[in-house]
């Protein structure tokens, strides 16, 4: 179906351009954490991550960002608030947008190595890093792009050890974060990315039990703003363009 005018209910799809076993789901989405705000990462060029500015996801370049595996849930909500103001000597209101909210919620098997908190952190790393000393809360991951962002902050309160970050309470997760969600199809052709800046943990779970098999994980996360990536590669905007019947 090319516009309202061909509807057919017998005929054609009421949207057109979508085409049979092209089609997006879980397998194709990838998450990963970086850097707190993608602007710093123009203080990277030269190093890792510059692809992320420049649109070039698809290269090398684009590894300022560590991808976090065995997930198998990612929720996005968001509010704006408005206000309806109305007028005397009329029935007729007006609408006033405000300041919007979002959150994000994440769920993972533990399945061996880096847990969640371990994993959202990836790219953190002590201020005193020099490359000669091992810091207390060392990257998981030979980003030297990140070590030109890192925010200068020495953890106090060890959040854990090695693989397993369980302490909230410590003062590394008052350090924000920066998430990236990268969607493609199944052809692998790419929807698109977005960024989210200035993302924190208010809320972290660890279960098991005695009769189940695995290690449950999940964070609700809150972030600052959401900043959308140009990706050279995308596909372009699918319209609706009529499909043979």
């Amino acid at each position: 179906m090319g516009s309202f005018g061909s509807w057919d209910p017998f005929m054609n799809y009421v949207q057109g351009g979508l085409a049979d076993g092209q089609f997006v789901h879980g397998g194709f989405t990838l998450i990963a954490v970086g850097p707190p705000r993608l602007a710093e990462l123009g203080g990277a060029t030269g190093y890792a991550g510059s692809g992320l500015l420049s649109g070039q996801l698809d290269s090398g370049e684009s590894d300022i960002v560590y991808p976090v595996g065995a997930i198998q849930n990612i929720s996005l909500s968001q509010n704006k608030s408005f206000m309806r103001v109305w007028e005397l000597g009329s029935e007729r209101s007006y609408f006033i947008g405000s300041r919007t909210m979002g959150q994000l919620g994440l769920s993972r098997v533990h399945y061996h190595g880096a847990s969640l908190l371990r994993a959202l952190y990836a790219y953190f790393s002590d201020a005193d890093y020099t490359g000669a000393v091992e810091p207390t809360v060392p990257w998981m991951f030979n980003n030297l792009g990140a070590a030109q962002v890192a925010n200068q902050h020495d953890v106090r309160i060890p959040p854990g050890y090695e693989n397993l970050f369980l302490n909230l309470a410590s003062d590394m997760f008052n350090q924000p974060i920066g998430m990236l969600m990268y969607v493609k199809d199944s052809n692998l052709d790419t929807l698109g990315a977005i960024y989210f800046e200035s993302v924190v943990v208010p809320n972290h779970g660890w279960a098991t039990d005695s009769q189940g098999t695995i290690v449950q994980e999940n964070v609700a996360l809150q972030y600052e703003r959401i900043v959308p990536v140009r990706c050279g590669s995308a596909l372009q905007l699918i319209t609706g363009t009529e499909v043979a019947a």
